[in-house]
């Protein structure tokens, strides 16, 4: 033992003695345990020139090659019972003698088409083997899962085009049958199986991978029945929209009719559409009828006003007459020779006689102008027309109430002749059938118009009381017109008259200053005038003065002031 192990081994069985029976015994079973698994992985893994012979196989076919391998010595191992192992390098002999025996099982061809080669093989040929070994190896992955026993896969690779929109898609249809003990597969494990063909297949996509049950029912179809509930519920609203845009149309057609006569004059709205009911029959028919008409030999010419029509009730195609004569004496057999005949003797003698035979066939075969239709009819059809109308009579305004609040009017119903009238042109314009179940009501009905009445009324008495709102605004301005006018006349006048005394004092004024200055000038005394007679005196020397020097401007300016007075 090395020097250097020592150490090693003493610590080990140091911890070894420390340890009590109950984990000597589990570290024990450990460490068996992975020596186990170390000489079972040395075991299988020094068996690498083996290869899969077949895999999947029937328990017939694996019966009967593992009996043959047997009788011809060839060695192989299997794993359970359908999949057979035979070395790498003995493989293609061991094919080749199964073959000579007949023995190629008749199970899934795989990618092992591809393992013989042909130096005669066509590109078609491979093309089609691939498609084949595809097709196989599918076919055996998904007949691994557990919940499947077996699936047959089908792949259609369309031919190649030129171009790109007039190329097909590549598709893919999978059965399946499933294991006992499984009525149907989840919807994850459907979602994979059409991962896993989609995947494997290039140029496949998800939409175009159709997966079915042993029943052939679509299993990845998982919105069938959303579809169809949705499409149901569509249709039934396509429908209702159909029969309510028809009836809408019929309504206005009955409505346009009616104002023609009842949408005029003060109170417009003298008719009223109760109810209309427009109900639609959506029953497909299809009539097939057999129609014989008489042979046209000679058509009718439409430019003139009689009738060329020459017409046969049938022509014929082929005849046969037959004629046959006979002449001379008639011939009984009397039995066998050396007996007597059993004729009565008066009838013997009669036999003998002349006899002359004719027959005369004469047959016709004539044949008669057939018509063959077949009359789909229209999705949809009027089952049934309901309408209702009330028509109300006519108002007539006579005047005003004495009172002035109101109108005074007058009632004219409808007759019994004009419901009628009415009736008729309602039935021409919804097409009424009594075969068909149509009803229809016209009836009078006069309406109550006490509201329209009493808003009438009430705009009448605003009316009146808004003219005479405004007479009475209107003389209210004229008056206010006329005292502005009194006051500015009046105004001025007082203007005028103070004007005048103002100017009168003024002059009075100015005529004793003058004559004071005149006498104090005369007497040669000094007065001491006060600054406003100062200043006075001032304005009125600058004035005069001014009215010297510049006499146009102040007469202007008298101008002036004479104007604005």
């Amino acid at each position: 033992m090395p020097e250097f192990l020592k150490p090693y081994i003493a610590k080990v069985k140091e911890i070894w003695s420390k340890l009590d029976l109950v984990r000597k015994i589990i570290l024990g079973a450990i460490l068996a345990v992975i020596v186990t698994s170390l000489v079972l992985v040395g075991t299988l893994s020094s068996d690498k020139g083996k290869v899969v012979l077949y895999q999947g196989l029937e328990p017939k076919d694996f019966a009967a090659v593992t009996a043959k391998l047997q009788e011809l010595g060839l060695p192989f191992s299997t794993s359970g019972t359908h999949t057979i192992f035979v070395p790498a390098d003995k493989k293609d002999a061991i094919l080749m003698a199964l073959a000579q025996e007949n023995l190629i099982p008749q199970g899934i061809p795989g990618w092992e088409l591809f393992d013989l080669d042909k130096w005669s093989e066509t590109q078609f040929e491979k093309d089609i083997k691939k498609q084949r070994a595809i097709m196989g190896a599918l076919s055996r992955t998904l007949a691994t899962l557990k919940s499947v026993e077996s699936a047959q896969v089908n792949i259609a690779f369309p031919p190649e085009e030129l171009f790109e929109d007039k190329s097909e898609p590549v598709t893919a249809a999978v059965l399946l049958q499933f294991a006992p003990g499984y009525e149907s597969l989840t919807r994850k494990e459907i979602e994979g199986i059409v991962t896993l063909v989609a995947r494997s297949v290039p140029g496949l996509k998800k939409e175009n991978v159709s997966v079915a049950g042993p029943d052939g029912q679509i299993l990845n179809d998982f919105d069938n029945e959303i579809d169809k509930a949705k499409w149901e519920l569509k249709e039934v609203t396509e429908k209702l929209k159909i029969q309510e845009r028809e009836r809408i149309k019929l309504l206005t057609d009955i409505r346009k009719s009616l104002e023609y006569s009842y949408g005029e004059g003060i109170y417009g709205d003298r008719f009223d559409i109760v109810r209309l009911d427009l109900k639609l029959r959506w029953d497909k028919e299809q009539i097939e009828r057999h129609e014989v008409e008489p042979v046209v030999m000679v058509p009718d010419d439409p430019r003139t006003p009689y009738s060329e029509r020459v017409v046969k009730d049938s022509l014929e195609v082929s005849s046969k007459t037959v004629t046959e004569e006979f002449e001379g004496h008639g011939f009984t057999p009397e039995g066998p020779a050396g007996t007597e005949p059993n004729i009565p003797p008066g009838y013997k003698d009669r036999d003998y006689q002349k006899a002359r035979y004719t027959k005369k066939e004469d047959i016709r075969n004539n044949e008669f102008n057939k018509t063959h239709r077949i009359i789909t009819k229209q999705p949809w059809e009027i089952e049934r027309v309901n309408l209702s109308v009330i028509l109300d009579g006519k108002w007539e305004r006579v005047g005003e109430r004495a009172d002035g609040e109101g109108y005074e009017r007058r009632y004219i119903p409808v007759s019994d002749e004009e419901i009628q009238k009415v009736t008729d042109l309602l039935k021409k314009a919804i097409g009424f059938d009594v075969a068909r179940g149509d009803m229809i009501s016209v009836r009078h009905l006069q309406k109550d118009r006490s509201k329209q009445f009493e808003a009438e009324d009430a705009e009448l008495r605003r009316q009146k009381q808004l003219r005479r709102l405004l007479l009475g605004a209107l003389l209210a301005l004229l008056f206010l017109a006329l005292a502005s006018l009194l006051y500015q006349a009046i105004k001025k006048e007082i203007e005028r008259r103070r004007r005048l005394r103002e100017e009168e004092l003024a002059a009075q004024q100015q005529m004793m200053r003058e004559a004071a200055l005149r006498a104090i000038e005369e007497e040669g005394v000094e007065v001491e005038l006060s600054l406003e007679e100062r200043a006075r005196r001032e304005m009125l020397e600058n004035a005069i003065n001014l009215a010297k020097e510049r006499p146009e401007d102040v007469a202007h300016l008298i101008r002036t002031w004479l104007a604005e007075e």
